[in-house]
């Protein structure tokens, strides 16, 4: 009965990361301790997520607000982390960063004073990437229709074979432009209302999303280290993704053999049906666990590893020309207007300014389009990233 209670805890489990709920239909219910985070030796703070499970009604996993937090060395010292927003904490650069080779703890005392220790962990070299390469592939959906797109890849190697175990994480960013561009507006604010260019404008934005998969692989069972043609992501042209320039920054990180199988139990657990032919996942355990209850199930996973990564860009223009888009559906979605069959030009063209908003000034006059056909803002943000290249 236990085993049948700590499986329904897994399964409803939102892990913080790179991995997707799955909820199935159980019976009881016990919330479970979920601890995540990996500290490297990069100059940047580190992320620990402390959360639980939550029931099947609730809309997602329930923060442990107001835990201390902290890292251990090897030496005895010991690095606070501070908690940013709710279940979230995080280290501060200037007081801490990992050093490869040396072995840490995580701390933590939550607000009902339970406290809990991870095994001690070693922060292990990662070597870089290679390459990250893409090709098109075309595939199908589950209700059997075509897909076009591209299989994003990785190559890494290890000369000294010491690695063996590797995590990917990305994120990825892509411009969004409207598919009709509205560079004026009217200005009702003056008498008589004026014809302005806008500011700021509205056809570019960007958009970033990160991973929602757990992505692991070994060398253990090759001749050589080497990661060679391994997929990080499938990006389709269904999306705004492909439309115009995208970039992915694929992170690589070294596991230890006891993170990988944990690990991998975990992108099993994720991607299979949750049927009850399943493998069980009760068995699926980190290496937090409670100082005064042992035989409490805490999930998630502390770890410590050094981070290689590298980032591509992408253009349609240049590099996609092959693909295939979907047919665009703002097409047949503008409007005409005509003075001279309006009446009165500016109280027409304010209410037709209420309900679509947009003005697109091309070699037919003046039209409107609806707001998901000329305002990026709709779907990402005006800021540019810092590292995004200016327009060709």
């Amino acid at each position: 009965m236990k085993g049948n209670t700590f499986l329904t805890g897994l399964l409803i489990l939102t892990l913080w990361g790179c991995v997707e709920p799955f909820e199935p239909e159980t019976g009881g219910f016990k919330s479970v301790l979920v601890v995540e985070g990996n500290i490297s030796d990069a100059d940047e703070p580190y992320l620990i997520t402390v959360s639980r499970t939550a029931s099947l009604d609730a809309s997602g996993a329930i923060p442990e607000k107001g835990a201390f937090v902290q890292v251990k060395d090897e030496e005895g010292a010991a690095f606070l982390f501070t908690e940013v927003a709710p279940g979230k904490y995080h280290s501060n650069p200037l007081d801490f960063i990992g050093c490869s080779g040396k072995n840490y703890s995580l701390s933590i005392i939550t607000s009902s004073n339970q406290r809990y220790e991870s095994d001690v962990v070693t922060l292990k070299p990662t070597p870089p990437i290679d390459s990250i390469y893409f090709e098109r592939e075309m595939r199908l959906t589950d209700a059997g229709d075509s897909l076009d797109g591209i299989r994003i890849m990785v190559d890494a190697h290890d000369p000294l074979g010491t690695t063996e175990y590797y995590k990917y994480s990305w994120i990825e960013t892509y411009e969004i432009r409207p598919h009709y561009p509205s560079f004026y507006e009217w200005n009702f604010s003056v008498t008589p209302p004026a014809f302005v260019r806008r500011n700021p404008e509205i056809n570019l934005c960007f958009k970033t999303d990160t991973c929602r998969q757990v992505l692991v692989t070994s060398t253990a069972n090759l001749k050589t280290d080497r990661v060679s043609e391994f997929e990080v992501n499938y990006v389709s042209t269904v999306s705004f993704r492909l439309k115009s320039r995208y970039s992915i920054l694929v992170r690589q990180q070294t596991l230890s053999e006891k993170s990988f199988r944990y690990w991998s139990e975990v992108q099993k657990t994720s991607e299979s049906l949750g049927t009850l032919f399943d493998p069980q996942p009760y068995q699926l355990t980190g290496n937090v666990h409670n100082i005064d209850d042992p035989e409490e199930p805490v999930l998630g996973y502390f770890d410590a590893s050094s981070v290689a990564q590298k980032r591509i860009f992408i253009d349609r223009k240049k590099d996609l020309r092959s693909l295939t888009y979907p047919a665009e559906p703002c097409i047949s979605q503008l409007k005409t207007f005509s003075p001279q069959e309006e009446g009165d030009v500016f109280k027409d063209e304010f209410n037709l300014f209420i309900s679509w908003g947009y003005l697109i000034v091309d070699a037919a006059g003046l039209l409107w389009a609806p707001p998901e056909c000329a305002d990026c803002r709709l779907f990402g943000t005006l800021e540019k990233p810092d590292f995004w290249p200016d327009a060709p």
